[in-house]
């Protein structure tokens, strides 16, 4: 995937729901190759990472093949993940989000999936 293809996207993303917090953009080994987040003090590696490895569970007992994306409520808000080949796209929802996880998550899987 290009970066320069990408970074008007999710500049797109950020601007079609507004109440996305963030969104990171990484290789499948977690290497960040491009973030922004409303949040400065968050650390994009660190969760960049963290969502690769749970790609990366083995769910074969189900036979129904690799996670394709998934979505995570927290405490505090949404988390969502999709992947690629060998990349990863992650959005960030606060609390106030819950009407936009399906909007966001479409937007995340249609920039992923072309």
């Amino acid at each position: 995937m290009n970066l320069d293809e990408i970074a008007p996207q999710l500049a797109g993303v950020m601007d079609a729901v507004s109440v996305c917090e963030g969104l990171i953009f990484a290789k499948e080994t977690g290497e960040v190759l491009m973030g922004q987040t409303l949040d400065e003090s968050i650390d994009h590696t660190v969760i960049a990472k963290n969502v690769c490895n749970l790609f990366s569970m083995d769910l074969k007992v189900i036979k129904k093949g690799n996670i394709l994306d998934y979505t995570i409520s927290l405490d505090e808000g949404f988390l969502i993940a999709v992947r690629s080949e060998d990349h990863v796209l992650i959005g960030m929802l606060g609390s106030d989000g819950k009407s936009s996880v399906g909007l966001l998550a479409r937007q995340i899987k249609n920039i992923m999936r072309n």
